[in-house]
């Protein structure tokens, strides 16, 4: 298992910042990014510099799009960001960057970047383990023995680091010297919930933190389906545990059949 370090941002993080800056314009969402990137050699920069004439030649832009690029060339908000993420020591990996794992940046719905800390593993994949808060006794076991079967197998073990299954699954991980991943619902310089701040730190010491959100965002219920189609974006096989009805495990098992993962399904 090959695990590579922080990545080493750009000294005075110019391209991040145009990465940055093309996601907080109105508009723009993955669909939209992926398009104006392609057709600008995955060059950031030079959308930024583009002009309205140039906009329009990307394919079903829209005219609302061009003008919303072409009226919002100021830098200071992704500059914030990027400060921000400095001081936190937190890195980006953009969509271009080999960090960017192989098994999700293929998928058309994934962000142009993400924020991490810690340590990501090589061509980061793995085994994602989720499922109920509120667990009995027989799914916390289960949860262990499959964690320990992924670190055995030199498997990663993914989940989101909530109560019961999640946390479960990542503490009998780190407990047998394997190598885990919490994909979050917030930005990584905020614990949810709050009661797992030692083992967010012990996630961050030997495995890695993962989020589409800046520093300073506040976890909020309508992040957390984005977080669970990370967690599917990034694993070969999920194990869905006890999980209830309309749960956020049973949507992470919903992106695994749209990604084509192998979904298997533990109840009590």
């Amino acid at each position: 298992m090959q695990r590579s370090g922080q990545k080493q941002q750009q000294d005075d993080g110019s391209d991040l910042i145009y990465w940055i800056w093309l996601t907080k314009i109105p508009g723009i969402g993955v669909k939209t990014g992926r398009a104006l990137l392609e057709g600008f050699g995955w060059n950031p920069k030079r959308i930024y510099e583009a002009d309205e004439t140039e906009y329009r030649g990307i394919k079903d832009i829209g005219e609302m799009r061009v003008k919303n690029l072409a009226n919002n060339k100021n830098l200071d908000c992704a500059k914030r960001i990027y400060d921000d993420c400095v001081r936190k020591h937190i890195s980006i990996m953009t969509l271009r960057d080999p960090a960017y794992p192989d098994i999700a940046k293929c998928l058309p719905d994934m962000p142009l970047y993400l924020y991490y800390k810690g340590k990501l593993m090589k061509n980061l994949n793995g085994v994602a383990i989720v499922g109920a808060r509120r667990c009995t006794a027989s799914g916390k076991e289960k949860a262990v023995k499959l964690a320990y079967k992924a670190v055995t197998s030199g498997e990663a073990v993914i989940s989101g680091m909530a109560k019961g299954i999640d946390s479960y699954a990542h503490t009998a991980c780190l407990k047998t010297g394997g190598y885990t991943v919490a994909v979050l619902g917030n930005g990584l310089d905020i614990c949810y919930p709050d009661e797992h701040r030692l083992l967010q730190q012990r996630i961050e010491e030997n495995g890695a933190l993962i989020s589409e959100y800046e520093p300073g965002v506040q976890p909020q219920k309508v992040f957390f389906p984005c977080r669970n189609r990370l967690i599917a974006a990034f694993s070969k096989k999920i194990y869905i545990i006890e999980a209830g009805f309309k749960s956020g495990a049973l949507i992470t098992g919903d992106y695994g059949q749209k990604y084509g993962r192998h979904v298997i399904e533990i109840s009590q």
